[in-house]
């Protein structure tokens, strides 16, 4: 597997610069009582090398802190603004396209970064119009539905990706939404540490299911994209 940060500045060199690069992007928030902070990471960067390994992709480090958003105000949430983001996600994608490296998937555990790494996507372009960039949430990508926060779906592919999962501790809250944008859920739930469904219903075999689905469907995007390129998957890839 390319792993970015285990290569020597000349073994980047070496790189086909037609290669895809995956970036982990996440999200230090709170997901409840019964599951760790680094749920949005964890599951990015485990899609993210997954693919990598099935592909011949190019693996970059992940970024865990994204886009701070409804969640922001329960403890242990530790993110950016958007408008930070946003230049995080400009300046980090246009180090890539600097080195050569113009097509890039931020590969996303946290549904809010996608808008504000879209928007970044047009500075880069400024500087490197010729570069392919996409930013995809691992579920959406891969067609799997029922994700909500830290509900039932989240909690069975966390617990089987790397998050710290604590069934016991499990909570059920389904919470009303308003008809306006939600600002923060803390000011209207505190206690609920940003739960949005069932989670004491988590079956792992389900999440084993949907983890599997998403590295075989992710890993089928990203070889298309590389054969596309000219360029011939690693042995994992299906045809």
């Amino acid at each position: 597997m390319i792993e970015w940060k285990r290569l020597t500045n000349h073994e980047v060199d070496a790189l086909d610069r037609r290669l895809p690069v995956i970036v982990p992007i996440g999200l230090i928030e709170a997901h409840g009582p019964h599951l760790s902070l680094s749920v949005d990471i964890d599951t990015a960067e485990y899609f993210s090398r997954a693919i990598a390994e099935r592909t011949g992709a190019v693996l970059a480090p992940g970024l865990p802190y994204g886009f701070a958003d409804e969640m922001r105000d329960y403890p242990g949430t530790i993110g950016l603004s958007p408008s930070t983001f946003t230049t995080v996600i400009a300046e980090l994608g246009g180090m890539f396209c600097l080195h050569g490296f113009q097509r890039l998937i931020f590969l996303s555990g946290h549904g809010a970064n996608k808008a504000p790494c879209e928007a970044a996507f047009w500075t880069i372009w400024e500087r490197y119009p010729e570069a392919r960039l996409a930013c995809w949430n691992w579920w959406t990508e891969a067609g799997i539905a029922g994700i909500h926060h830290a509900d039932k779906g989240e909690t069975e592919v966390a617990a089987v990706t790397g998050a710290v999962y604590h069934p016991e501790r499990a909570v059920d809250f389904k919470i009303d939404k308003p008809w306006y944008k939600l600002r923060s859920r803390h000011a209207i739930h505190p206690q609920s540490g940003g739960i949005n469904g069932e989670p004491s219903k988590a079956d792992l075999e389900a999440g084993r299911a949907a983890r599997d689905r998403t590295v075989a469907v992710l890993s089928q995007k990203v070889a298309d994209i590389m054969r596309a390129e000219g360029l011939t998957p690693a042995a994992g890839a299906a045809s």
